[in-house]
Order: structure tokens, then C-alpha cells, then sequence
């Protein structure tokens, strides 16, 4: 008998199913992609509190059956909540198959939503961060324990080739001791200004961006966060009337298991060139007591040039579109994140042993940064210690 999977998603953004008519997110399509692949029937309910986000949803919908060729393997179930989780669970009876939650909406709305669905047992990946306070996501995962429901979060760089190959260099010495890390982490102005205008004053670049080398660094190395020092600037989006941080600037003092102490520097900000040559602008550097790792995110290699369209540096490892069988299927570590989940849990979560994924007890770490980053920002960028994580 076929086996049958219900997906509960919360959020049809940009991460899910695109913005524009070229893009088509990464969430959706690795579902589709995973249908296709497993030969899996899926069922997505999706939790819906607009119109034209149905509409959005709709489009994409029939255009990846279309592109991938998946026929009825996918189907779909609207349920209109007003974006609150207790009318959906009202209107929503859990299915006696495999059932999977996924959360990719606004990082300030995560605890609410993760706590209802944890407390009826739906298990969970929730697009990083898990949340932007720390005591909320020491309930969540309390809560995952207590009720032996689990909760992933969505770090994808750890399904990167390139940052998993940093990690076992690391771990085998190659490099010594860490001395000192940094990275720059860069995107275009219209990521703020449009793809995330509706609710980018509620986060900033840090907790948005920057957090995806905070968990690299935990990661790669094991140690742990003990104090930040964060400094940052509004200018250029504030005076086009979005109230949120240009550039942050953070300093990170970390602790190995061996008492090494060592400092990462993040750069990011949103006022990259929109013709820039990639959306994102990412490095990542380790440099230690007998040598380096350098981790070039951005220039992977291929380049394209049309008379149309300026340069476009292409990542295509990350999610993208490939020809398979006489249709196509989406590829990549953004892809392979979403469907490493899908996978652990049709296989009743035997994937203990897989590093690179991230669980509630992981992600504390990403937000206890955050929360001191943001303490920091506010007290004239003055260190803010963290405090030793009993978890």
C-alpha cells in the first residue's frame, strides 16, 4: 500500500512559493520534488488568512504540477483562520497518516504557532529562526520533550556541501585551534523593500540573515555563544520609510569544549545593488593556529550572461530547477533540507545520527544570540553576556 503524507503549512511567502511569476519559493517545490521522487501521495493543508494569498498559492500550485509532472500526487486543503492557530485547529482533524508541520511565516509569529500545533502532536520544522526570544524557544523545546513531539528548525546551510566539508575539516584538526571567523552576508535592496516589506520591521538583517552563520558556527565547530557585541545603522531604508537596520555589524565571542575562546565577526545588511550580480553576497572564514577555512558562498562557479539581463553569478546547489525523466524536479541543500524532514518523518524519526540536523536543543544557541544582539543594539552596543544554557 502506498504510503500517505499530510503536511500542515502555515505561511505561503516567498520562502514557500515564491514572489513574482519567475520564482517559485523553495518549500513548495520540495514537496513537489519529494512527491515526485518517493512516489508519495501528499496532502497539503494550508493554513490561510487572505485572499490573494490563496490566489498566490493557486498559481504556484498548478504550475509545479504542470513542471514536475506529479498528476494527483499532490493535493491541497484551505483553511481560513485569520492567521490564529486555535480557529485552525478548530477546523482541522488530524490525519491517521504521516502528518508533518511546516512554519514559514514572520519570525515574531513562530512561538504561537509551534506551541499549538506541538501541544495536538503535530511535529514540526519551523523555517530558522525557531524564535527571536530565548525563554520562548527553551519552552518549545521543553515542550517537544514533554510531549515526545519533535521540532526541527529549517537551517539549510548545514545541507550545504561546502560548509558540511568545512565542518569535517574542522573536526579532523586540519585547521588547529579557531583564532578568529568572519562573514559577510550581503542582499539586495528589494529583499526589504519588497519581497518582506509587510513585515521586515518586526525582524532585522541579523536575526533574519546573519543567524544562518551563527548556526554554521555551531555547526562547524561545537562551541558555544558567550557574549555579543552588536552595532548598526539606519539610514538609507529608514528614509525610504521602512523602520529597520541598513547594516549589523556583530561580535561573537565563542567557547570550544576545550575552553578555547575565539571571536566571529558577521557583517550583513540589506542595501547590496539590485543589480548586483547574485542575490546574496555570503563568505565564511575560519582562520586557525595552523591554517584557514574559506567558504566562498556566492561565486560557485557559473556564471550567465544574456543581451537581456546583466551578469547573474548562479548558486546551483542551493534550490533550483533541473530536467529529470522527460519533466523536471528541484535540487539543492534547500531542497534536500525540507525533504530530509519530510523523509525522517515517514521513517518515524530513525534519523538519529544526521548531524546536520538542527532540533529545538540545537537552535537555542541561534536565538540566544539574537536575543543578546538585540539587547546589545539597544543598551549603545555594549557586551551582553549570555547566560550558560542549561538545556
Amino acid at each position: 500500500m502506498k504510503k500517505s503524507l499530510e503536511i500542515v503549512l502555515v505561511g505561503t511567502g516567498f520562502y514557500v512559493c515564491g514572489k513574482n511569476k519567475k520564482e517559485y519559493g523553495t518549500i513548495l517545490p520540495a514537496i513537489f520534488s519529494f512527491a515526485k521522487l518517493n512516489q508519495i501521495n501528499v496532502k497539503i493543508i494550508i493554513a490561510i488568512n487572505k485572499e490573494n494569498s490563496k490566489n498566490h498559492f493557486l498559481e504556484k500550485y498548478e504550475s509545479l504540477k504542470k513542471l514536475i509532472d506529479t498528476k494527483d500526487l499532490v493535493e491541497y486543503k484551505f483553511i481560513f483562520c485569520k492567521g490564529l492557530p486555535k480557529i485552525f485547529l478548530k477546523e482541522y482533524e488530524i490525519s491517521k497518516n504521516f502528518v508533518a508541520g511546516i512554519i514559514s511565516i514572520p519570525d515574531d509569529l513562530h512561538y504561537e504557532w509551534a506551541e499549538a500545533l506541538l501541544k495536538v502532536g503535530i511535529p514540526l520544522m519551523v523555517v530558522k529562526p525557531l524564535t527571536l526570544k530565548l525563554n520562548e524557544s527553551i519552552e518549545l523545546y521543553e515542550l517537544s520533550k514533554k510531549t515526545s513531539v519533535p521540532i526541527f528548525v529549517e537551517f539549510h546551510k548545514r545541507f550545504d556541501r561546502q560548509i558540511k566539508y568545512a565542518r569535517d575539516s574542522f573536526q579532523n584538526g586540519l585547521i588547529g585551534e579557531p583564532l578568529y571567523s568572519y562573514t559577510e552576508y550581503t542582499q539586495r535592496k528589494k529583499v526589504p523593500m519588497e519581497n518582506f516589506k509587510n513585515w521586515v520591521e518586526r525582524s532585522n538583517i541579523f536575526s533574519y540573515l546573519g543567524v544562518h552563520y551563527v548556526d554554521v558556527m555551531r555547526y562547524v565547530t561545537g562551541a558555544v555563544p558567550k557574549r555579543v557585541l552588536a552595532t548598526g545603522q539606519k539610514r538609507f531604508l529608514r528614509n525610504e520609510g521602512i523602520n529597520t537596520f541598513d547594516s549589523i555589524q556583530c561580535n561573537i565571542e565563542w567557547e570550544t569544549n576545550k575552553k578555547i575562546s575565539f571571536n566571529q565577526f558577521i557583517i550583513c545588511s540589506w542595501i547590496e545593488s539590485n543589480k548586483s550580480s547574485a542575490m546574496s553576497k555570503q563568505d565564511f572564514h575560519i582562520v586557525g593556529t595552523k591554517g584557514r577555512l574559506d567558504c566562498e558562498q556566492k561565486e560557485r562557479g557559473l556564471k550567465i550572461l544574456t543581451d537581456d539581463e546583466f551578469t547573474e553569478e548562479v548558486n546551483p546547489d542551493f534550490t533550483k530547477i533541473y530536467s529529470y525523466k522527460g519533466s523536471f524536479i528541484f535540487e539543492g541543500y534547500g531542497i534536500e533540507s525540507i525533504n530530509n524532514y519530510l523523509a525522517n518523518v515517514i521513517n518515524k524519526f530513525s534519523f538519529k545520527n544526521d548531524t546536520r540536523i538542527c532540533d529545538a536543543k540545537e537552535a537555542i544557541y541561534s536565538t540566544a544570540v539574537i536575543e543578546a544582539a538585540f539587547k546589545s543594539l539597544k543598551n549603545n552596543s555594549s557586551w551582553t553576556d549570555i547566560e550558560p544554557l542549561v538545556i
